[in-house]
């Protein structure tokens, strides 16, 4: 029953959250999740990839060694449903501000502590800290925006050429400039004085052409 159930619901080797198992095997007592789940896990019908992800092994004999994907682990565990934004040089790269693309994960996630500070994790590839403000769906594109600024001095374009670029990308998300300044108030402190000072630069760009 449960096996039919998971092959429903589940692809081969997606990262599955203990959570997503709760739900769809519609088992309310948590003892009896519990114990159902460590026996699928000692009859091998699951693989446990950490604590609280768990996957379908694969059924090719010449894959069954592969666990799920870091990309598809990272969005499972902190990006679905606008929990976060992957963020460093990938944000540049997404919006073509460099051509240079990192192996890291630099990730902004709802799902950690607010206290979450430059977390690593797996071996070091991927850094996980809690955003300035809470991500939703109404202010993703805000947060990526003020995250490219953020690191803006990656870019492969002068500063001039970098806030022309932005004014332009302000435009193509229409994002409301007032709610823009209103988010970027919550990167606070004179370390990211400058952040503050670039939005107020990208919006007044935007008003002299």
């Amino acid at each position: 029953m449960y096996v039919q159930t998971l092959y429903y619901f589940f692809q081969e080797r997606e990262p599955i959250l203990k959570d997503e198992l709760k739900k769809v095997l519609q088992i309310d007592n948590d003892n009896s999740f519990n114990q159902a789940l460590s026996n699928m896990v000692l009859f091998g019908v699951l693989k446990r990839f950490e604590n609280g992800i768990y996957y379908i092994q694969s059924s090719n004999k010449k894959f069954e060694d592969l666990k799920p994907s870091i990309h598809d682990i990272i969005y499972k565990k902190y990006l679905k449903n606008y929990h976060g934004i992957r963020s460093g040089e990938y944000l540049l790269y997404k919006y073509k501000f460099t051509s240079q693309v990192s192996e890291y994960y630099v990730i902004l996630s709802n799902n950690v502590s607010s206290n979450t500070r430059s977390k690593k994790e797996y071996k070091g590839k991927v850094i996980v800290s809690f955003p300035k403000f809470e991500i939703k769906n109404d202010n993703i594109q805000y947060m990526e925006f003020l995250e490219i600024i953020k690191q803006i001095d990656l870019s492969d374009y002068n500063f001039n050429e970098s806030i022309e670029k932005l004014s332009n990308l302000l435009l193509d998300m229409k994002l409301d400039k007032d709610l823009l300044v209103k988010y970027s108030n919550y990167y606070r402190g004179n370390r990211l004085s400058y952040l503050r000072k670039h939005v107020e630069e990208v919006i007044r760009y935007g008003k002299s052409i």
